[in-house]
This record gives structure tokens, sequence and C-alpha cells, in this order.
């Protein structure tokens, strides 16, 4: 083979491919490192989801973050409806759907029969989530819900499955 110009070109330029391909190109698997974040939580009135308690009957006493219910107040057999006890209010720039569920996971939004549930006149009987707008929009941007106890024992003593702890879910909606 007679070496000339485009040979060589061509030799150095398979010595540097298979030179890069067997050292590597400088990439990684896989990185650890430690970093620290500070993160700070916002009060319901500044958070882009406020949660507020309207009923006195319903707070949490000295932690006015907690909704704690006084069960010795509900009558048993019976539905013990709280109006317009808790509310609601869409702080963000997007409007959202909001749900409320019990720790299993269930909806407890609308008169279901289940002991505990959040009802509005707005909600239709198979809805699961509210839509909330923001300010200036076409849709309430605030709903103040009931709170409503269906208490089916005449035993004051019997577990009524009222839920220990519930979650509300509030989804962006798309445009």
């Amino acid at each position: 083979m007679k070496l000339n110009r485009r040979t060589t070109l061509i030799g150095l330029g398979t010595i540097v491919a298979g030179g890069g391909a067997a050292l590597g190109t400088g990439a990684f698997d896989t990185v650890e490192a430690d970093r620290s974040v500070n993160i700070e939580t916002a009060g319901d009135d500044g958070a882009l989801l406020g949660l507020e308690i309207l009923s006195e009957t319903l707070t949490g006493g000295e932690n006015a973050d907690v909704i704690e219910f006084d069960l010795d107040t509900l009558n048993v057999n019976a539905i013990t409806t709280f109006e317009a006890a808790f509310e609601i209010t869409n702080n963000g720039t997007n409007p959202v759907t909001v749900s409320i569920e019990d720790d299993e996971g269930e909806n407890l939004l609308g008169t279901n029969g289940d002991p505990m549930t959040f009802d509005h006149d707005s909600l239709g009987s198979d809805d699961t989530e509210i839509e909330l707008g923001t300010e200036g929009d076409d849709n309430d941007q605030t709903i103040a819900l009931d709170v409503i106890f269906d208490i089916e024992t005449t035993d004051a003593e019997a577990e009524i499955g009222i839920p220990e702890e519930i979650t509300i879910v509030a989804e962006s909606v798309d445009e």
C-alpha cells in the first residue's frame, strides 16, 4: 500500500476513533452527591390551596390546622350536618380540581352514606371532585363545604367508621 496524504488521514482517523472507543468518552453511569436543602411551608392563607375551618364546633382547639371532632356531641342513629363548616380556596394561578378521600382512598365528597362526608349544593350525586377557578375566573375560587356525619348505630360505644385522617388532593386543570 502506497503511503500518501489520503491513506495517512484515514489511518490517523481510525486510530483516533479506536482510541476514543477504547478509552471512553468521559461519561459516567452513577453519581452520588450530598446537598443541603431548605424547605419551608406556607400557612393556609398564603398557600396555593387554602384550607380553613369555619365552624367553632369542628376546630382543633389549640391547633387550628387540625380538624378535630368531639364525637361525644354527635347523635347516634342520626345525620348531623355542620353547614358551610370547611372552606377550600384556590390561591394559585391555574384552575384546580379538588377531591377529598379517607385514609383508604375512598371518595368523601357528596352524601354517599359514608359515616363522614363533605357536601355542597353544587355537587351532583356522582361528583368525586370540585373545580375551583382562580381570581377573576368564571368558576368560584372558594367553596364552603358542609361536613356531614351519618351515624347509623344506636350503640354510642360502637365503632362508627369515621376516618382518622383525610387527604385533600388538588390537581391543576389543563386549559
